[in-house]
């Protein structure tokens, strides 16, 4: 293996591992009569907590996944098959379809990771939105009357959404989130970007694997320490309000 792909991979290591999940976190501490820290389930408080434990408990089920997928598809990518095999125009080799799965895979996780964050801050801030109606992109557009409290954290995260792409610069690089979410809509609503083609129907070169993984990669942190942020939000808020 040569220096610049061990590069790459301690890259990808690196930034995966950034991303850590405390299991004890939202620790349910109950009194023998039934009290929960000092209050009762009836009480609004609580109730967000609880709320907010359950999506933590899902983080943690969806991040060991998207992990999972982040570990195999770094493992194909730059098996030596993809890494000196590699055609925009046709997949030959196992390893490659494999890459491709695991990537997809973590790609549809990583975005449910933003409804997510989503979520939290519904339920902190009291957003009068139903669960099932909760859509990051609206949540966090500036010009949404629902996000007056965060008002500044929503314009961050929009830009962020909004950045103009940029892959010829060094470490992270712009336009991840809009290139992430495209490769999803186009594995939903057309043909699978992975498959080049050349017809009425689509014009389509796939990426390398290496260049999908480095991206995604990069929005599952970006998108991760926002979750971070929001849930030391919560846990302050909560014991504040004891």
């Amino acid at each position: 293996m040569n220096k610049s792909i061990e590069t790459e991979i301690s890259y990808l290591q690196g930034k995966i591992s950034e991303v850590t999940y405390d299991s004890d976190r939202f620790k349910i501490m109950i009194g023998e009569d039934g009290s929960f820290w000092g209050g009762s389930f009836d009480d609004d408080g609580i109730n967000k907590f609880m709320q907010c434990k359950t999506l933590y408990d899902t983080l943690i089920d969806l991040d060991w996944k998207i992990k999972v997928s982040f570990q195999e598809s770094i493992k194909y990518t730059y098996s030596d098959p993809v890494q000196k095999e590699f055609s925009i125009i046709k997949t030959d080799t196992e390893e490659e379809k494999l890459s491709y799965y695991y990537i997809e895979n973590a790609l549809f996780r990583t975005l449910t990771l933003w409804d997510i964050l989503a979520q939290l801050y519904r339920i902190n801030y009291d957003i009068n939105v139903p669960k099932d109606r909760v859509y990051h992109k609206k949540i966090f557009n500036p010009r949404n009357i629902h996000n007056e409290k965060f008002k500044k954290k929503a314009i961050e995260i929009n830009n962020y959404f909004e950045q103009d792409d940029n892959t010829d610069i060094v470490g992270e690089w712009k336009g991840n989130y809009a290139f992430v979410n495209s490769l999803r809509n186009k594995m939903t609503h057309r043909n699978s970007p992975n498959v080049s083609v050349m017809s009425d129907f689509d014009l389509n070169f796939k990426n390398h694997p290496s260049y999908q993984l480095k991206r995604i990669v990069e929005d599952y942190a970006v998108v991760s320490k926002y979750i971070r942020e929001i849930l030391y939000i919560v846990e302050k808020d909560f014991i504040d309000s004891l």
